[in-house]
């Protein structure tokens, strides 16, 4: 039956119905609506934004922080993946979130009393805080509904330039500290102090760390160094050789480099023309055009950016996923972009820098000795030494600092043309550094055997046995934080199930052989996300398994999906069958052994997969926002199944399926 409400309950109906709507209203943390009636006021000057100043709905005045700040002479950041707003203006780094009431002045974490917020796509943050962080005032005048905002004249912060090739940031001034990120070379960061041997500096975007003094020189406003010699006598604990340093000439990055300087490599640009942009970002406007199949000079690297010269001198920054690096310095004849001989040509190798010290490390040859299922390679110097190795594409390369090559002439190449040895070429890369290429011409994992003044690298087919792996278990606390990852319905966090899968897939490689590299083996590690990769790449590692649980949010949403990254036409297109079919493998083996439904295996931009320089994946097991899967992915048996799974598609990767 239907009742009908009398007027009074109707109207005491209609009541509540608006407080709950205006309760609702209430509670939202919605920035109110932009108030064209305030009037901003920067050191004296009236300025109309294109994006007005308002009061938000805890009342605090927001303003538009990169229009204010680089009118004030500092310099703005935008981190698109997390979300953060980087302001650096003098000896001060301040930096926020999109959303969170949490902040850092120097790293010193601050609440704030309001959040940041996107409106019409511009960073608003509350004026107050900003500008005081800063050493400034504001003022508000009421009558007029102006804010002012003074600050003064910035002290000017000392900067350290970094001088190695790479050069490890580590959370305490020796080599046993863990490792924060990597920066390349005329990097420039700010100094906070000096230890024996060591720097504490402060990176772009807010974090703290220690480099070698050996790799790095302090500046002074006139950009000279400070310090002709580094304090202390301390070894570097990086592993990078100091190579041919350049000077510090008069120029800041962008500018035109001194004669002595150097580029990090060459951008070889595909068979589309790309874009030159003003910043390491998207979003910045463009300056140029590089030619398809040209070939820049790389003066910089930042995050996924390099700095690089058109032919016409102009600089700009380029996504590293648009072109392919190669390690050889623009101009040198060594057969195209393979990773060459460096400074000297085919023949020319006894004319590197070293003089005639006895004393001094001479690398005089190679020989080559083929197995039944292997081939040797002996480097042979006039006194022990040491060497780096990489891989890139279809090469190994082993750089050797504090050596000059002094071979005969025409002794520089041995053709080998036997699996899985095409050639080996020696070269004098720098003035300081010897480099030995082993030219692939198939898969192959290497092992190295030091007797005396000689070095022998093993090249044999890969297998399971004596291969290189890292795993990275998603998330984690890392330099810049705790971060559980998600987290299911009953309260499993990701971080504690990924880490838990992981720990099983290593003990299965490492029975069958392997050795395993673990990005963490706890709560903690010491890399950022793309330090996770920069990690497997400066270990020569074969290959790189990152392992998750995916989220959504939808409930019902369920599954296994594994992903690997390799654009074709770039550096990494070069691996892309690799990568492929690693994924495919993995993928199909997995879903074989946990039986959960098959996502397929996708392509995306991650960060840990781009940043590696050997074939990758991330493997999605399971939804841990299912309620099902969740359960499945705490459970041990059902973590031996994902490991076991896993295991399955690296050995049949290895075995050449």
């Amino acid at each position: 039956m239907v009742r009908r409400l009398t007027n009074g309950r109707w109207d005491l109906t209609l009541l509540i119905l608006a407080l709950m709507y205006i309760f609702t209203l209430g509670l939202m943390a919605r920035p109110a609506a932009a108030d064209p009636g305030i009037t901003l006021v920067l050191n004296g000057s009236r300025v109309n934004p294109s994006v007005p100043a308002y009061t938000d709905s805890n009342g605090r005045t927001m303003v538009p922080v990169r229009f204010v700040m680089e009118h004030m002479g500092a310099r703005v950041e935008w981190l698109d993946a997390e979300q953060g707003i980087v302001v650096s203006r003098g000896a001060t780094t301040l930096k926020m979130w999109i959303g969170k009431r949490q902040a850092q002045v120097n790293l010193q974490a601050i609440e704030l009393d309001t959040v940041p917020v996107l409106q019409d796509g511009t960073s608003m943050v509350p004026v107050r805080f900003v500008a005081q962080a800063f050493g400034g005032k504001v003022e508000w005048d009421d009558a007029s509904r102006t804010v002012s905002i003074w600050l003064g004249t910035a002290s000017p912060a000392r900067q350290v330039r970094i001088t190695g090739s790479y050069v490890n940031v580590r959370t305490g001034p020796g080599t046993s500290y863990g490792v924060v990120d990597v920066l390349p070379r005329n990097t420039l960061v700010q100094l906070l102090a000096t230890g024996d041997g060591w720097y504490q500096v402060q990176l772009p975007d807010g974090r703290q760390g220690w480099v070698s003094a050996s790799y790095a020189e302090v500046l002074q406003g006139s950009n000279q160094p400070q310090d002709t010699n580094p304090p202390g006598n301390n070894q570097p604990g990086n592993g990078q050789p100091p190579g041919n340093n350049p000077s510090p000439g008069n120029n800041q990055p962008g500018n035109e480099p001194p004669p002595s300087e150097q580029p990090l490599g060459t951008a070889i640009i595909g068979n589309k023309p790309v874009a030159i942009l003003a910043g390491p970002n998207p979003v910045e406007k463009q300056v140029g055009i590089a030619p398809a199949g040209g070939r820049l000079p790389i003066w910089q690297q930042q995050g996924d950016w390099w700095l690089v010269e058109l032919d016409n001198g102009q600089r700009g920054w380029l996504a590293s996923s648009l072109a392919t690096f190669s390690p050889e310095k623009p101009g040198q004849d060594n057969g195209g972009s393979e990773p060459g001989n460096g400074g000297t040509a085919p023949g020319d190798g006894n004319q590197g820098g070293g003089g005639s010290d006895s004393n001094s490390l001479k690398i005089t040859g190679v020989t080559v000795n083929p197995g039944p299922d292997w081939v040797e390679v002996t480097v042979q110097g006039t006194r022990p030494f040491t060497f780096k190795s990489s891989r890139w594409s279809d090469h190994l390369i082993f750089d050797i600092p504090g050596a000059t090559l002094a071979v005969a002439p025409g002794q520089d190449k041995v053709e080998v043309n036997r699996q899985p040895l095409a050639r080996v070429r020696l070269g004098q890369y720098d003035a300081s550094t010897v480099r030995v290429v082993c030219d692939l011409n198939g898969a192959a994992n290497f092992t190295t055997t030091t007797a005396g003044s000689t070095i022998t690298i093993r090249l044999q087919k890969p297998s399971v046995r004596g291969a290189k792996i890292v795993i990275d278990p998603g998330h984690g606390t890392d330099p810049q934080g705790s971060d559980p990852g998600a987290i299911g319905p009953s309260g499993v966090q990701e971080k504690d199930v990924n880490l838990a899968m992981s720990r099983k897939l290593a003990e299965l490689l490492r029975a069958a052989g392997a050795t395993v590299y673990m990005t963490r083996d706890g709560e903690t590690t010491p890399y950022t996300l793309s330090g996770r990769a920069y990690y497997a790449n400066d270990i020569g590692a074969d290959l790189f398994i990152c392992i998750h649980s995916n989220a959504s949010l939808s409930p019902s949403a369920s599954g296994t999906s594994t992903y690997f990254y390799a654009p074709p036409g770039t550096a990494l297109g070069e691996q892309r069958e690799a990568r492929q079919r690693l994924a495919t493998l993995i993928q199909r083996d997995l879903v074989a052994a946990i039986g959960r439904p098959d996502l397929g295996v996708k392509e995306a931009n991650f960060a840990v997969l781009r940043n590696t320089k050997m074939p990758s994946v991330l493997v999605e097991t399971a939804f841990i926002s299912n309620p099902t899967e969740e359960q499945l992915l705490a459970s041990p048996d059902f973590q031996a199944l994902v490991a076991r799974g896993i295991f399955n598609g690296i050995s049949d990767y290895f075995s050449g399926q």
